[in-house]
């Protein structure tokens, strides 16, 4: 029997990201949080070149004191190595250790966490879950190879 097809990615322009990111942020930093924080969240990272600092909203799954997140952005590169971020989540300020993950076996656990905890991510990322409850291992590869990779952060 023919598997259906992967979903489609809910990919939006990268200039909605540049319009909108700077209204979430300030959303996701005021009373209001409760609007977007279910979802999103704020990551907050240092450059590795440049020192420069960033904060960026994201979208997250969390099991416990552990974020999953994903991304294609070239800013996963200031995360490895275990990167030492702040995170804005659900209205407080939290710190961790982040780590990029981007091997095959990594990604396949890591999906199969996030799109359990947060099923809509799969949309995001064009990886469905087979009736096994594992990602499909199509999809997931298609997305490696687009250059996402997954996003470990574990919380102190």
């Amino acid at each position: 029997m023919a598997q259906p097809a992967p979903p489609e990615r809910r990919r939006p322009p990268r200039i909605l990201f540049r319009a909108l990111n700077p209204l979430f942020t300030l959303i996701l930093r005021s009373p209001l949080h409760g609007l977007l924080s279910g979802r999103l969240m704020l990551l907050s990272f240092a450059g590795r070149k440049s020192g420069k600092f960033y904060t960026i909203p994201v979208g997250y799954a969390r099991v416990e004191n552990t974020l999953l997140l994903g991304t294609e952005s070239g800013w996963k590169r200031n995360l490895r190595g275990g990167a030492r971020v702040r995170v804005r989540l659900r209205g407080r300020e939290r710190t961790g250790a982040a780590e990029v993950i981007a091997d095959e076996t990594g990604m396949i656990e890591a999906y199969r966490t996030m799109l359990t905890v947060a099923p809509d991510y799969g949309r995001a990322i064009g990886v469905r879950l087979d009736p096994d409850g594992q990602p499909n291992r199509e999809d997931a590869a298609l997305a490696r190879a687009q250059g996402h990779v997954a996003i470990r952060i574990r919380l102190d």
